[in-house]
């Protein structure tokens, strides 16, 4: 940590910094001989005695360079902790029994000096190979433990001393507050972006595109620094160079940044990294409740600083078989005390199925004690399953404004999503133009939409599509352009087939391939 605290070579810096921008005095701390004290640091421009106009600019980019000096200082202290995780698969897919690898990459932040990296599931669950390069250019191979439903995935590296990063209290975080995000954007590693902490406790669900199955984000701190492609699994850290989020999601119409973008808090992915470390899997309960956060009225009515609104309670659940209400509010799960909503679904990481709990509500302003033993989940739904139940991840949680249509809320590390009711092929694609011909030895005379890029773990990408091909026919219909194949498969919903056939041409040969294409 002394790296960490040594970073700032000022201590009235962050002060300073923030009386250039409103123009007026701030107060400040300064810390000498272990004793802190404050005083009220007068305006930098007074009206009854005016400094010099070069006095003043002087002082005021002598500012302006110490913060400066003190981000590139955090990020000197933070980037030897950040990873690049790439992860492969190889399998047979085209007609002459080639191998081919695919895969994607992301990024991570070490968690133990022992070799446990954080990262997310979504980087590198279900891939043979996960090769982690270290900031210092050693490469190791990792092995994957990991919490699928909940997008956090722990990867073990034959490694020791290596400088882990602390894990903040991200129930301490504010809106407003500085933040950096360090990863591997686009497979630039050690790429550093600065932006602030835009909001708190958001929630959302996102589906897998590879599995159809949705994964739920119940406690997602919402940021403007810039998250892209590749800075997925990678920190995101205050001013002190603690992790206070792991880069997660982006709200994005193209795929990049549009400057909203979440991180999976600190608190629960420390508490999942701790648990797949000690156990190997998170054993989830199940209660049956749908909670929900209280809001300052409700809370002042009451007399709570916290708790949880039980707004949903199937009858076949274990919490209303035991006599928990609609309308109850959790204040206690065996002995964790409920704040929020997030603690009732963190108490069901700790407590697994079968834990036998008391469960303390208020109820007509009365406390009241159950006894609840939590059962295994339910099955986790598919994009085309209607939610069910309540604490079980990915089900009924609300979604922001606008996040219901196109664009929708995704992995940076997967193709601009549609919305959820149209497919995905998972392919940038252009028209043949004279600079396609050139490029992937194109013959004249052939019609169809070439492909430029293709998404890991696509549709496209599942079929063995590679950057070149040419899409010439899509469910029976020619294809002469790339408007013509967007059309098309504007018109499929998940769970279709349909036959595509598209050409490849490499090494002097041309290759037909006839494939069907299930877009789930």
């Amino acid at each position: 940590m002394n790296s960490i605290q040594n970073i700032f070579k000022s201590p009235m810096l962050w002060v300073l910094a923030a009386g250039i921008l409103v123009g007026a005095g701030a107060v400040a701390t300064t810390k000498r001989d272990n004793q802190v004290s404050t005083f009220r640091k007068e305006p930098s421009v007074s009206i009854s005695d005016p400094k010099p106009i070069g006095q003043f600019r002087t002082e005021s980019l002598d500012m302006v360079k110490a913060l400066d000096e003190s981000f590139a200082n955090l990020a000197d202290s933070v980037k030897p902790s950040v990873v690049h995780i790439r992860s492969r698969n190889t399998t047979s897919r085209n007609a002459q029994g080639e191998r081919q690898s695919i895969g994607g990459e992301g990024s991570g932040v070490i968690f133990r000096s022992d070799g446990y990296i954080v990262t997310n599931d979504h980087v590198v669950g279900g891939y043979e190979q996960v090769l982690v390069t270290l900031y210092d250019g050693r490469e190791f191979p990792g092995k994957v433990i990991r919490a699928e439903d909940s997008d956090i995935a722990v990867v073990k590296i034959d490694a020791k001393d290596l400088p882990a990063l602390p894990f903040a209290e991200s129930n301490n975080v504010r809106s407003g507050e500085f933040a950096m995000a360090v990863g591997a954007p686009f497979g630039l590693d050690n790429t550093v972006t600065v932006g602030h902490i835009s909001a708190t406790q958001r929630t959302n669900q996102i589906p897998d595109p590879t599995t159809g199955k949705f994964r739920a984000y119940w406690d997602l701190i919402q940021t403007d620094t810039p998250i892209n492609m590749g800075n997925s699994g990678g920190p995101l850290v205050n001013i002190e160079g603690q992790v206070v989020g792991i880069n997660t999601a982006i709200f994005s119409a193209t795929g990049t940044s549009g400057g909203i973008g979440f991180a999976i808090s600190s608190n629960q992915a420390r508490l999942l990294a701790e648990t797949l470390i000690e156990k190997g899997k998170v054993a989830r309960g199940f209660l049956g409740i749908q909670p929900e956060n209280l809001k300052g009225y409700q809370k002042k009515e009451l007399g709570l600083t916290g708790g949880a609104l039980v707004v949903n309670i199937p009858n076949d659940g274990p919490a209303a078989k035991a006599g928990i209400k609609k309308g109850d509010v959790v204040l206690r799960i065996g002995n964790v005390p409920v704040a929020s909503q997030v603690d009732i679904r963190n108490a069901m990481i700790k407590y697994g199925p079968g834990s036998k709990l008391e469960i303390e509500v208020l109820r007509d302003r009365e406390h009241k004690t159950f006894s609840v033993i939590a059962k295994d989940p339910p099955v986790m739904p598919t994009e085309n399953d209607l939610p069910q139940s309540a604490d079980q991840p990915g089900l009924d949680l609300p979604e922001a404004p606008g996040f219901e249509d196109s664009p929708r809320v995704q992995s940076p590390d997967q193709s601009p999503s549609t919305p959820m009711n149209r497919a995905r092929l998972g392919v940038e694609i252009g028209s043949i133009d004279e600079t396609a011909k050139k490029t992937f030895k194109i013959p004249d005379g052939v019609e169809g939409a070439v492909v430029n890029s293709v998404s890991p773990r696509s549709v496209a990408d599942r079929e063995g599509m590679k950057i070149g091909d040419v899409v010439t026919e899509f469910d029976g219909k020619a294809i002469k352009g790339a408007s013509d194949l967007a059309a098309q498969v504007a018109k499929v919903n998940p769970g279709e087939r349909k036959r595509v056939k598209f050409l490849r041409f490499e090494r002097g040969t041309r290759t037909e391939y006839d494939r069907q294409f299930w877009f789930r």
